[in-house]
């Protein structure tokens, strides 16, 4: 069993729209993810995720991928929005790469889906996206319903620098709204495979017409969607999935943050601990049938015939005996 991870962080130095947290998120998971046994974890941080970069580690992650595995894809940056003729509100949403242009260097929630739908079920995929506009990112079929916790008193209260609250999210161009606007959309009538709605499972650090928030909390910048899940994590190593969101939904309840984190995904996993194997969901391997075997019939048995090679053996013998007893006679 493998448990292999793709882990993207992005603080976007130098633009117009920096974060500080994102690759703070990339480590603090990253020493969560060892605690949990992972061995193979890839990160890609800042200027080195690029479109190509991030796509090329997500390809990796899952090649050669098997049931019983557990594959984790962890995005810390930008979310938005970019123009498109499917969606029925004219918008794709996507994730940010560093070269993003809004043309060619962008990726889309549906080419995150074409990268995760051929891997086999009983593979856990979990992916983790902090950023703004996440739910619904891979477009599964269910959602968990919104639940905060009553009981608040186990959920951390925490120190936020309200001054340091800035959302995940990328403005697009002028030119993408508009064209948006003017064009006439075609709805998307979109089903995502089988695969994905039985074996992964979207975490999404808030609603999909909500903001992410980068945040410094407890002296550290960082994403609030990701301290929450790691501060649940840590109080409970076992926690479910959906005791997890709830849990960072008491989170953002508690310490005044306006997200809403979403799990997203098939309902019957809601239930398994995070980040572990759920190989028991399986497709069976499919047995080849035996081919039945048609008896032969028997040859009739021609009784004649074998009374013919019955005095054929008797002369035969007869003349072998008589050649002895000639031989036997001129010898004397």
């Amino acid at each position: 069993m493998k448990k292999r991870a793709l882990l993207v962080g992005i603080n976007y130095e130098g633009t117009g729209y920096p974060l500080k947290g994102c690759i703070n998120d990339v480590n603090n998971l990253k020493s969560a993810l060892v605690d949990k046994g992972f061995t193979e974890i890839e990160t890609i941080i800042e200027k080195e995720a690029t479109t190509v970069a991030i796509l090329a580690g997500l390809r990796r992650l899952v090649d050669g991928a098997l049931p019983g595995d557990v594959l984790v894809f962890h995005y810390s940056g930008h979310g938005s929005q970019t123009f498109s003729t499917l969606e029925p509100d004219a918008l794709d949403e996507i994730i940010c790469p560093v070269d993003i242009d809004w043309k060619k260097n962008v990726i889309t929630d549906n080419e995150l889906k074409e990268i995760f739908n051929p891997v086999p079920n009983g593979v856990n995929i979990t992916v983790l996206l902090d950023c703004c506009h996440s739910g619904h990112g891979m477009d599964h079929d269910e959602t968990a319903p919104l639940v905060i916790p009553k009981d608040l008193e186990n959920i951390p209260e925490v120190k936020v620098v309200k001054k340091s609250i800035n959302e995940r999210y990328l403005p697009p161009p002028a030119r993408i709204l508009n064209k948006a606007k003017k064009n006439k959309m075609v709805l998307r009538e979109w089903s995502t495979s089988r695969d994905i709605n039985k074996t992964a499972l979207l975490i999404a650090g808030c609603m999909p017409n909500q903001t992410s928030a980068d945040a410094t909390i407890s002296g550290v910048p960082q994403g609030a969607a990701t301290a929450s899940l790691l501060l649940a994590l840590k109080n409970n190593p076992d926690i479910s999935y959906l005791d997890l969101i709830n849990s960072m939904n008491g989170f953002m309840s508690k310490n005044r943050f306006t997200q809403r984190p979403q799990l997203d995904g098939s309902s019957h996993l809601y239930g398994k601990r995070f980040l572990e194997t759920w190989a028991e969901i399986a497709d069976p391997v499919p047995v080849a049938p035996i081919p039945s075997v048609q008896p032969v019939p028997a040859t009739p048995v021609d009784s004649s015939s074998g009374a013919k090679k019955k005095n054929q053996k008797a002369m035969i013998i007869g003349a072998v005996v008589l050649a002895l007893v000639i031989l036997f006679l001129v010898a004397g």
